[in-house]
């Protein structure tokens, strides 16, 4: 039998929490569906891989940004969020380093 060290249980705890909660009502499929409220979890800058953004002034009610997550999920949170702006320009950052 495998031991497990403290830091890999915790890691396997979280990342079972995140998927947990993302699973609820902010949650997006696919480009097709809309986001019709925002996930209350502040999601860590590690999980992320990427993001879309979803208008108003188009198909759906409300505006949002759908962070996609690494491990396939899709989270819609609300964009006037510091925290949001914060980790949009993380992956911005993150994109620019990497077409260079």
């Amino acid at each position: 039998m495998a031991s497990f060290s403290s830091h890999g249980v915790l890691l396997v705890s979280l990342v079972g929490l995140l998927v947990l909660v993302l699973c609820g009502t902010g949650e997006a499929q696919s480009n097709q569906d809309c986001c019709l409220s925002y996930t209350k979890v502040r999601l860590p800058r590690w999980a992320l891989k990427g993001y879309s953004e979803q208008l108003s002034s188009e198909v759906c009610d409300i505006h949002a940004i759908i962070f996609h997550t690494r491990s396939g999920l899709h989270a819609c949170v609300n964009p006037r969020e510091a925290w949001v702006k914060k980790h949009l320009l993380f992956l911005s950052q993150k994109l620019k380093k990497m077409s260079t």
